[in-house]
């Protein structure tokens, strides 16, 4: 079974949006999901299971009715309690987006640590020293990570004070932008670049930005993270740090049936590093002066 475990629904709802922007790219990753199980003599399985709507006792039920014998949860979006349920089926699960080590759960996750860190490395080299953080207001894993991070490597870069410079915007584009106005309006003086936590995070500022006329990068330089359609942001390049999705996700299947056909597959959490992809969304103040 491949299960989406939805929590607050948020995760859910960017996930829908990249599929409406790229709906070949998932519906390539379960098809080839799907194919990998056959070849190996198993069916998969795809279930969404909503938290606040549907019955977990059932769902298991379900798992345990059809001689389910493994799971890969998509499980950004759950606490470490949430997967002490699914243990009772005494069946092997893989985790994507999230760490279940202690529990004894295989994980396949984005470096967002060295991803983060790679970024503030970045823009610091381009002489910038006061970088805010744009973020999220809902607490998932892969954002924990990216954030205790951004602290961290602030730090390490003697860049000043960090713990006021992660800024909470919202969850939804239009959340954040109308958050990042209200930044805008009472001033960002001295700031000159943004770390921008995910994609929904980079259209909602870029908005607000694009509209209260600020030149990108000469006014503010823009650092995202996660890929989105060029379109989305008219007339830039964002540069990104960029994780493997569809990649990670198969190998973890794969790593599933592996631990189905052996029990005494060894437990794993594998993280894929990130990439770099420069746009021309970062001023470099080292070789320029504002004007």
């Amino acid at each position: 079974m491949v299960l989406s475990y939805i929590k607050n629904g948020t995760i859910m709802e960017h996930t829908e949006r990249r599929q409406k922007m790229a709906p070949d790219r998932q519906g390539w990753l379960y098809r080839e999901m799907a194919s990998l199980s056959a070849r190996q003599g198993y069916e998969m399985i795809l279930r969404n299971f909503r938290e606040n709507t549907q019955s977990l006792e059932q769902l298991l039920r379900e798992c345990q009715k059809l001689s389910i014998k493994g799971i890969y949860i998509m499980a950004a979006e759950m606490q470490h309690s949430d997967i002490y349920p699914f243990q009772q089926l005494k069946i092997p699960i893989v985790a994507g987006n999230n760490l279940f080590y202690e529990e004894g759960i295989d994980s396949y996750l984005i470096d967002n640590r060295e991803g983060i860190t790679r970024g503030v490395s970045y823009l610091a080299d381009k002489g910038h020293s006061h970088i805010v953080y744009l973020a999220e207001t809902i607490d998932i894993f892969n954002f924990r990570e990216r954030r205790e991070a951004f602290l961290s490597e602030m730090a390490r870069k003697e860049l000043g004070d960090a713990s006021k410079r992660i800024w909470h915007l919202g969850a939804r584009i239009d959340e954040i932008y109308n958050s990042m106005k209200l930044r805008l309006n009472a001033g960002i003086r001295g700031t000159t670049a943004f770390v921008l936590e995910s994609s929904i995070v980079s259209m909602g500022v870029y908005k607000a930005l694009k509209e209260r006329q600020f030149r990108i990068p000469r006014d503010i330089s823009l650092l995202g993270f996660d890929s989105l359609p060029p379109y989305n942001l008219l007339g830039t390049e964002l540069t990104l740090i960029k994780g493997t999705h569809t990649k990670r996700h198969l190998a973890g299947v794969q790593h599933l049936i592996r631990h189905i056909e052996d029990e005494n597959e060894e437990i794993l959490k594998i993280y894929y590093r990130t990439r770099l992809q420069e746009g021309d969304s970062v001023f470099d103040k080292t070789k320029y002066i504002y004007r």
